[in-house]
């Protein structure tokens, strides 16, 4: 560089003319032409990207949507693989094309089959329930028939028939008791002074003991049966039976 001649920069001939320029002036321009290239390209994309997301949008007072998808559920593949059965869904087809034969089955007889052995039924119990009888005021005059307490044995007078009304079958004596003097206060008018409690314990095996509440004092069957109707009248159930 130092043997290097001075005009070796110098414009050879008249020809060139030097122009002087300002190199801020040229960068500026080419920056701020970058400038508004990204600007712009930034103003695209955003665009761009609120097209497609636009449709997944919706106000707050509006109802979501929910699209179902247009793909096939199921298809069938190709290549089914797996080992085939003859004859497969045949028939289903032939029934599509209106080409599937109507068959006749025929059914075989069952074989007979031989009655069961009769078992030995025991006859039932009679076992009556007692209905909760209607509330019923008697009038204020003094009743004619007075029950014996509840807590001893009402006395049993000698009937002059061999029928009763039984009407109930209770699990104990006290019970029985206490529905003879319920009776005699319900049914004032209908039992008398010359009907009487005839209590009957009843060994039922794997039930158990159960004690027959009997009205007796009556002269034959006929007078049993009017009195049960009449007890069946103040809705009291019972039945005539013998001793």
């Amino acid at each position: 560089m130092e043997n290097e001649p001075q005009d070796a920069y110098l414009p050879k001939g008249d020809s060139e003319i030097l122009e002087p320029f300002d190199v801020r002036q040229q960068s500026s321009r080419r920056g701020m032409m970058k400038l508004i290239g990204v600007f712009v390209f930034l103003c695209v994309m955003a665009f761009i990207i609120m097209r497609l997301f636009s449709s997944g949008t919706r106000d707050r007072d509006q109802t979501p949507r929910i699209l179902a998808d247009n793909s096939p559920y199921k298809e069938v593949p190709l290549d089914v693989g797996g080992s085939q059965t003859p004859n497969q869904d045949k028939e289903i087809y032939q029934k599509q094309n209106g080409t599937l034969k109507e068959e006749t089955v025929h059914t075989l007889p069952t074989a007979e089959q031989p009655l069961p052995k009769p078992q030995a039924v025991e006859p039932p119990t009679a076992n009556v329930v007692i209905k909760e009888p209607v509330t019923w005021v008697p009038a204020k005059t003094k009743p004619k028939f007075q029950p014996k307490p509840a807590v001893k044995k009402p006395a049993v007078h000698k009937p002059s028939g061999d029928y009763v009304v039984q009407v109930a079958s209770l699990r104990s004596h006290l019970e029985a008791n206490t529905l003879w003097s319920r009776l005699g206060n319900n049914l004032n008018g209908v039992l008398t002074s010359q009907h009487s409690a005839d209590i009957k314990r009843v060994d039922l095996g794997a039930k158990g003991i159960y004690y027959r509440l009997r009205v007796s004092g009556l002269a034959n069957k006929e007078a049993a049966t009017a009195l049960c109707s009449r007890m069946k009248a103040r809705k009291q159930d019972c039945i005539v039976t013998k001793k």
